[in-house]
């Protein structure tokens, strides 16, 4: 996996953060490694939330540079709520990229499988998650749903599982990559 490339806009804030010295600023989500981060955006550009911008290396038309990387309690509540609807967004866009984890995902210990750590999942779902995977590799999450007999949808326990983790919920950590402001890696910042 690269660089990210694009973002999703989660608020903007024409004032930027109380802690920040740069004005006109804006709360993004990378697509990709689902990192939150606060942006200065060039002069005369105010954005909407939901906008998908781009962050690449090479010219961007809204985004002048990168401030600091940020926590979802730095978000407002209606950054928030825009984080939530770009997750289910970016889990639905990214189908393929989840299959293939919880085609891949095995034990944490002896004791604990990553499947425990996703919300709706107990020991019955998780020995039958075992017992479809050993038959065949899940292709979709309706397939998913359909050969578990999962009851509540697995694109929203992912989606619950990427907001435990960027809230630093919880100290495993499979879903996310390249976000280091998570509680496992805050406690080695001490």
């Amino acid at each position: 996996m690269g660089k990210d490339e694009y973002a999703y806009v989660l608020e903007y804030m024409p004032f930027g953060l109380p802690d920040s010295k740069d004005r006109k600023a804006s709360a993004i989500v990378f697509t990709d490694s689902l990192s939150l981060l606060l942006v200065a955006l060039k002069k005369d550009v105010k954005v909407e939330p939901g906008l998908k911008v781009y962050i690449g290396e090479n010219k961007r038309d809204e985004v002048h540079h990168i401030i600091q990387r940020i926590t979802p309690d730095k978000l407002s509540g209606n950054g928030l709520a825009s984080l939530n609807d770009r997750i289910a967004t970016i889990v639905k866009e990214n189908e393929e990229k989840y299959i293939d984890i919880i085609n891949k995902l095995g034990s944490i210990n002896v004791r604990l499988h990553s499947f425990h750590l996703l919300p709706g999942v107990g020991k019955k779902i998780v020995q039958k998650i075992l017992e479809e995977r050993t038959k065949a590799k899940f292709k979709s999450y309706e397939d998913f749903n359909e050969r578990v007999g999962f009851t509540s949808d697995i694109a929203k326990s992912i989606e619950d599982r990427i907001m435990g983790e960027l809230n630093g919920e919880d100290k495993y950590r499979y879903l996310l990559r390249g976000c280091s402001l998570t509680r496992q890696n805050q406690r080695l910042q001490r």
